[in-house]
C-alpha cells in the first residue's frame, strides 16, 4: 500500500490496467461464468472495488458492455487472424505445401486464443438466441469472416499457381472454414465445460485431406 506523502509512482512502475479495461475484463468473466442476466452493474463494480459511477464513466449500460466484449474479440483476434496475403506473396515460394501452410497458420491462430477468448466464446454461444449483438457476432466473426478469408486465400493461391485452376475458391473456402470451425467449436466446448483440449491432430488430418483435393 502506498503511504501518504510518498512520491506517486510512474505508470510504468505501477503496472496497472486502465479502469475501462478492468471493467470490461471483469464483466466478461462474470457474464461467462454466471450469465448476463445473473450479473448486475453492482456485481461488476463490487468485484473490482469500484463505485457504480466509475463504470458509467466508461459504459452507459450493461448491454453496451456486452457489445464491447464482442467488438474486442473482433479487434484482437478476428481482424488480425483473417487477413489473406496477395498472390504475389506465394508466387516465388518454392516447394510450397498447402497443408503445412494451413497447419502452421492454425497453430499461430489458436495459440493466440487466451482465457478472454474462451470467455467471449462462451458468452456468444450462450446468448446468441437472445441478443442481436451476440447473434450478429456469431454470424459475422465466427462464420462469415473465416469463409471470406479462406476464399480469398485460395483465390490468391490459385493466381499464384499453387492450387488447381478449376477449383471454385468460394465453395472450397467454405469447406475449409467448416473444418476450422468444427475444431474451434469442439475445442472451446471442451475448454469451457470439460476443461480438456481439442484434438489438433484431427484438424491436421482433415487439412491434409483437403489439401490433396485442391492441389
Amino acid at each position: 500500500m502506498v503511504k501518504i506523502g510518498m512520491a506517486r509512482p510512474k505508470k510504468s512502475e505501477m503496472g496497472t490496467i486502465p479502469t475501462k479495461e478492468k471493467i470490461l475484463n471483469e464483466a466478461m468473466k462474470l457474464f461467462a461464468q454466471l450469465s448476463y442476466d445473473a450479473v448486475s452493474i453492482r456485481n461488476i463494480t463490487k468485484s473490482l472495488g469500484l463505485n457504480e459511477a466509475s463504470l458509467y464513466n466508461h459504459y452507459n449500460s450493461k448491454e453496451e458492455l456486452l457489445n464491447a466484449i464482442f467488438e474486442k474479440m473482433n479487434e484482437d483476434l478476428i481482424k488480425p487472424g483473417f487477413s489473406a496475403p496477395p498472390a504475389e506473396y506465394f508466387k516465388n515460394m518454392e516447394n510450397f505445401a498447402l497443408a503445412d501452410f494451413l497447419i502452421e497458420g492454425a497453430k499461430v491462430f489458436f495459440d493466440r486464443a487466451d482465457e478472454k477468448t474462451h470467455y467471449t466464446w462462451r458468452i456468444l454461444i450462450s446468448h446468441q438466441f437472445r441478443f442481436d449483438s451476440a447473434r450478429d457476432s456469431v454470424r459475422n466473426y465466427l462464420l462469415d469472416a473465416p469463409c471470406l478469408f479462406f476464399s480469398e486465400l485460395l483465390s490468391s493461391l490459385k493466381q499464384a499457381d499453387k492450387i488447381k485452376k478449376d477449383i471454385d475458391c468460394e465453395i472450397a473456402g467454405r469447406m475449409l472454414a467448416a473444418i476450422f470451425y468444427d475444431y474451434s467449436f469442439r475445442e472451446n466446448l471442451n475448454l469451457n465445460w470439460n476443461e480438456d483440449k481439442g484434438d489438433f491432430s484431427k484438424l491436421c488430418r482433415e487439412i491434409e485431406l483437403f489439401s490433396q483435393f485442391v492441389e
